[in-house]
This record gives C-alpha cells, structure tokens and sequence, in this order.
C-alpha cells in the first residue's frame, strides 16, 4: 500500500453527510454498519483523494470548525456554477497572493471545503521558472495579469539568469516594461532589522543588485522595485509593499502595507 495520509471527520449523522457529498461529486467507496442502527462509517472519493465520516461528531454553530477538506482541482470556476446555487458559498472563486484560485463552500456539517487550482499568476511564473514558452502563452492568453505582475514576470525572466529571448518578448508584446532601477548603494542602506512594537520583525538583505525580505523566521522573498522606495515580493501576486522610510539621507524605518492595512517599522 502506497503511504498516505486520508483524514476522519467526525459527523452527527453519517448517512446525511454521504447523501451530501455524493450531491456535489463525490463518490462513496466504502460505508459500514448499514445494518441495525444505520449507516456509521464511510470512505467518499473526490478523485485521487479521500475522507473518512465517522459517527459521533457534535452539531456546530461555528462559523468555521476545526478541521478544513483542501480539494486540488483544475475545475474550479466549472465547479462554482454547477454549485453556487446549491450550497453554502463562503467565498466565490478568487486569486490568493500564494498562487491558488479557491472557491470556499460549506457543508451541511460546517465543515469548510475548499477548492483549489493553480492561478493565473503561478502558471505564469512557472513556466518562466521553467523556460517552458507554451505555459507562459497559456498563462498570458488567460488574461486577468494586471500590468505589476508583468512586470514582475519580466523582472523573474532577469533573475533566473537563463536565456529566454522568446518569453522576454511575449511578456512586453503583453504589456510589460522593466521595472524600475535602484542604485546598488540605495538597495544597500536598506538592508537592515526592521521591528514593529508588538515584536514582529523583518530582516532586509542586499546582494548583488537585489534586494530581499524576510518576516520573521521565514525564508528570504526577492522584491521587486515598484520606484526608488517601494517594492513587492517577486513570487506573490498581490502580497503587498513594503516602502522605505528615509529622513536625512538616513532608513528610519519601513511601512508595510498588507491588504490595505499599513503597518509601520522602526529600524533597529
């Protein structure tokens, strides 16, 4: 047997929730105790993937339980119009700043699914990643890139450091244009810790011409220059900025704007 992890949820009424799952495209593999008391136990299928119901699970009024069923697909907008008038929708099909395209549902237990494929944007990038010329049309013909995550493309083709005429001329017949130049000396007097007062810190690094973040204890993100002062991580799409600030010739301190909530810095 082929290691893997299926996980168990436990369910008031078993045999509602198979009925329920089975309405919006899974199939039943196994089920036990249909004799006697009912139905206690099954095994649904969604693809390659399964979920165990088990009995005994309390009722819920929680906006969101404890547990959550993460669904890949490459279906996602086909699978919002079969559903969007038979279920719960929590969030109709979106672009996240880590590269999915998601439709959050609820199910009759409240349990959150959710269903997810790669967006436009990480199609995109992967196939400038991997040289890989038909993606990277597929990406561009699906539309939707607003003109900064083009730029961040051409920016990518740059930083991978291979020879992509093909792409870096498919991307500005798209639309995009180089990003703006930062002297090495200014990328330089950024680097530095970064604290807001609640403790969350950021280290900035520079290297080569390129100027990188990194939250907390996280892996360093390339950024991209957006002007003289402000940037974004290369790999998320609509992740956010982080801006410099600068009094007398000197980096005092960075704001951070996530989702339009500002956060500012002090330099350490």
């Amino acid at each position: 047997m082929v290691d893997r992890v299926v996980p168990m949820i436990h369910v008031p009424d078993v045999r509602s929730t198979v009925d329920w799952y089975k309405e919006i495209g899974f199939t039943v593999d196994a089920t036990y105790g249909d004799e006697g008391d009912g139905l206690s136990f099954a095994v649904l299928a969604f693809g390659k993937s399964q979920v165990m119901f088990n009995q005994g699970g309390p009722p819920s009024t929680d906006h969101r339980r404890e547990v959550d069923l993460y669904v890949y697909t490459e279906k996602v907008d086909d699978i919002y119009l079969r559903l969007k008038d038979r279920v719960e929708i929590v969030e109709g099909p979106h672009d996240t700043f880590y590269g999915m395209r998601e439709l959050i549902i609820r199910d009759l237990n409240r349990f959150w699914i959710t269903f997810g494929q790669a967006s436009t944007f990480a199609l995109l990038m992967t196939g400038i990643r991997e040289g890989n010329v038909d993606q990277v049309r597929v990406a561009l013909a699906g539309g939707g890139l607003k003109p900064e995550t083009l730029t961040a493309a051409l920016a990518l083709v740059t930083d991978t450091q291979a020879e992509h005429p093909e792409i870096v001329e498919i991307l500005k017949k798209a639309g995009a244009v180089p990003p703006a130049k930062v002297d090495e000396q200014l990328l330089q007097s950024y680097a530095g810790k970064y604290q807001h007062e609640n403790g969350f810190e950021i280290n900035v690094t520079s290297k080569e011409g390129r100027l990188f973040a990194a939250p907390g204890a996280q892996e360093p993100l390339l950024l991209l220059a957006l002007d003289q002062n402000t940037f974004r991580p290369i790999g998320f799409d609509d992740y956010g900025e982080i801006t410099f600030v600068v009094e007398d010739s000197q980096t005092v301190g960075c704001v951070l704007d996530h989702g339009g909530v500002k956060t500012k810095l002090k330099r350490n």
